[in-house]
């Protein structure tokens, strides 16, 4: 009887290794994919903001994020022009994150349920 809860704990361990390491490529490979439709998306009045996109693994999560804080939000949602202390217009939202991420989110799910 031990001999077989050895061999199914053998078997679970080696397919909960095999989805873990499954699921790291999607997600890995994603991300670097989501990074590159940011790249091509994103607003470029001089291009760097475009070319700041980057990817990191943290904590077993892969992180697109952009390296000038504070200009996505402004970007993807639009501000006031502000001008000593007036508001002199309003600079509208260039949407460019929202449209990479659902289409990331969704090839995520069509990836794993192929693959798993």
């Amino acid at each position: 009887m031990d001999s077989l809860t050895a061999q199914i704990n053998n078997v679970l361990a080696q397919y909960t290794s095999d989805v873990n390491k499954t699921v790291d490529e999607v997600m890995q490979n994603n991300a670097k994919e989501a990074k590159k439709a940011l790249t091509w998306n994103s607003p470029a009045r001089t291009g760097k903001y475009a070319k700041s996109w980057a990817v990191k693994k943290e904590k077993g999560r892969y992180i697109v994020y952009n390296k000038k804080p504070g200009l996505t939000h402004l970007l993807e949602n639009g501000h006031d022009i502000i001008r000593d202390g007036r508001k002199i217009g309003h600079a509208p939202a260039q949407p460019h994150i929202k449209p990479v991420e659902e289409m990331i989110k969704d090839k995520i799910v069509k990836e794993l349920e192929e693959k798993l």
